[in-house]
């Protein structure tokens, strides 16, 4: 399996957050409470954040996502954002991109990428 590029910062911004995904079934009743029951044990949870990245960087980014991982149709491992563990994570979707400095040169420029991922069990 793949690792996440060294050359690229290894750490979410600390805006980043964690979310366990849905794995109940909740199903109304004619009267009283709503039934509650686990579908499944094996839970994923969805990572949302941002990092900046140099020109250079995103060019490293874009070869990782086109190619080694083939726009995000695999998983790889990279650091868990709060418990900083290795975990398989996968893109959810793809990543937003904003310039946010602007350079003549490509390589100076700086970019903030919005990533939605996806930690498998």
């Amino acid at each position: 399996m793949d690792t996440w590029p060294s050359t690229l910062p290894q750490r979410l911004s600390c805006d980043a957050s964690v979310k366990d995904d849905e794995s109940r079934a909740i199903s109304d009743m004619d009267a009283g409470p709503a039934s509650v029951r686990n579908r499944f044990t094996a839970i994923t949870q969805t990572v949302k954040g941002s990092m900046v990245l140099t020109g250079s960087q995103l060019a490293t980014f874009n070869t990782f996502f086109r190619t080694t991982i083939k726009h995000g149709s695999f998983s790889f491992n990279w650091i868990h954002p709060f418990t900083e563990e290795t975990v398989e994570i996968r893109f959810k979707s793809k990543p937003d991109w904003k310039c946010i400095k602007s350079a003549a040169s490509v390589n100076d420029r700086k970019y903030q990428a919005s990533f939605e991922l996806e930690i498998q069990p």
